[in-house]
């Protein structure tokens, strides 16, 4: 019976365990420019490895021939992320599948608030860029916008 008791213990600390070693964050932002919600996982454990990254993007004011209004953000688009117990930076790029030529790049930083280390509050930029695949230098900037944004810690 102590043995019963001693293996369930252990496998509900374990589990508790697990649950506190992963820190969910979630980041939006809301303005003229864009509709953004953002989803990232990040292990607590292995020193803020991305676990997972979702997200969807509407931009508002976008008339880019070849890139969505509307984009499905996934892991692959996270080219970098950091973050500490502070401050949390992402970047985000994406190419149009077909049609016209386009990438975007999103970038959001941001810092906690003063005396609430779960809330984060910053700045997003986002720009698109047109022109040849493969011709990284001839791209023009089509679109490029600065905003707020907020993120939770969970």
């Amino acid at each position: 019976m102590c043995a019963r008791m001693a293996i369930a213990l252990i496998l509900v600390l374990t589990g508790s365990c697990e649950a506190l070693a992963a820190q969910r964050v979630y980041c939006v932002a809301d303005d003229a420019n864009l509709k953004m919600s953002l989803e990232s996982g990040f292990s607590a454990e292995k020193q803020g490895a991305l676990q997972h990254f979702r997200g969807i993007l509407t931009l508002k004011d976008s008339k880019v021939p070849g890139l969505v209004e509307t984009m499905r953000l996934t892991s692959p688009m996270l080219k970098q992320h950091w973050m500490d117990g502070s401050e949390l930076r992402l970047q985000i790029y994406a190419e149009s599948e077909s049609g016209p030529f386009a990438t975007l790049e999103l970038t959001v930083d941001t810092a906690a608030l003063p005396g609430d280390k779960s809330r984060l509050q910053g700045g997003y930029t986002v720009r698109i860029q047109t022109g040849e695949k493969g011709s990284k230098g001839d791209l023009q900037t089509a679109l490029s916008r600065d905003g707020r944004v907020l993120c939770e810690l969970k």
